[in-house]
């Protein structure tokens, strides 16, 4: 987990954009700014087609960039937040587009933000990932990591997913409907929100548990502390990590999910404020 910043000596910094869109303007803004600081900005290969600035695929990008510039929305930070974890490296998310709750920082703002930031003012957030312990039929082991959330759900084949939580051996609940998400805090404002489960505050120690359709109205979402590890069971149903990587549930001889001790460190501007972005986002007060 990293835990400060050596501001005074960043040299390269990283850059990955949203894809599919073409943001060679607000590249080419952020590489101006940096090159102010004597800064180096290095692009992942598939950020750019026309740019010429140094190109790396995206585990060399971390390698060698002191930490990474998220260009894009929510969903291009997700899916670089286990990476950044991987290599313990910290992210900056500046958005193109749609207000995010993890993107807040405009690209007309980057010039005020780094004048700060060599300076020293900003902060970072922590939010701590999901532990996914997968188990083999085979007995071979698989270490994973969730930033948002994970969702399991009934495949095509059957009317309804039937989902057994169990912890330390004894059955926690079990779930009937179209699935179950497990999300962390910074998670809860995405499917987890939609499903009508809980906003939690992003750097809680805690996860949630919150049913998709469930066929009883008695089952509601639950928010669990760290250090609480579950088993989850399901026959004929997929899981999904971060909405990226899916599995089935019926390749796994078991699947066992808590808050990890791990997390991602994400660079903010010093007056970040979360509740003002849930404000905004979910028109608060108006």
């Amino acid at each position: 987990m990293q835990k400060k910043i050596d501001y005074k000596n960043i040299k390269k910094i990283g850059l990955v954009a949203r894809p599919n869109s073409n943001l060679d303007n607000e590249i080419l803004v952020l590489k101006n700014i940096l090159k102010k600081y004597n800064v180096k900005l290095l692009l992942f290969k598939e950020s750019s087609k026309s740019l010429e600035l140094p190109k790396y695929n995206i585990d060399e990008l971390f390698q060698i960039s002191d930490f990474i510039i998220s260009l894009g929305g929510d969903g291009t930070l997700i899916s670089l937040c286990r990476k950044a974890c991987e290599y313990d490296k910290a992210i900056l998310g500046i958005y193109a587009g749609n207000l995010g709750f993890l993107t807040d920082l405009k690209i007309e703002q980057v010039a005020e933000f780094f004048q700060s930031f060599f300076y020293g003012d900003f902060k970072l957030e922590n939010p701590f990932l999901l532990n996914v312990n997968l188990k083999q039929k085979n007995g071979q082991k698989i270490q994973n990591y969730a930033f948002n959330d994970i969702m399991i759900k009934r495949n095509d084949r059957v009317s309804m997913a039937h989902i057994e939580v169990y912890h330390r051996g004894k059955k926690f609940n079990e779930y009937l409907g179209d699935g179950l998400i497990v999300s962390t805090p910074a998670g809860s404002t995405a499917y987890n929100l939609s499903a009508n489960g809980p906003i939690v505050y992003t750097l809680a120690q805690a996860f949630i548990l919150t049913p998709i359709c469930s066929h009883s109205l008695t089952q509601r979402p639950i928010v669990l502390p760290k250090g609480f590890e579950l088993e989850i069971r399901a026959k004929d149903c997929i899981f999904c990590i971060d909405g990226q990587e899916n599995y089935k549930m019926d390749d796994f001889k078991s699947i066992r999910i808590g808050l990890s001790q791990k997390s991602v460190a994400l660079i903010r501007p010093k007056n970040h404020d979360y509740f003002q972005i849930l404000k905004e986002k979910l028109n608060w007060g108006n």
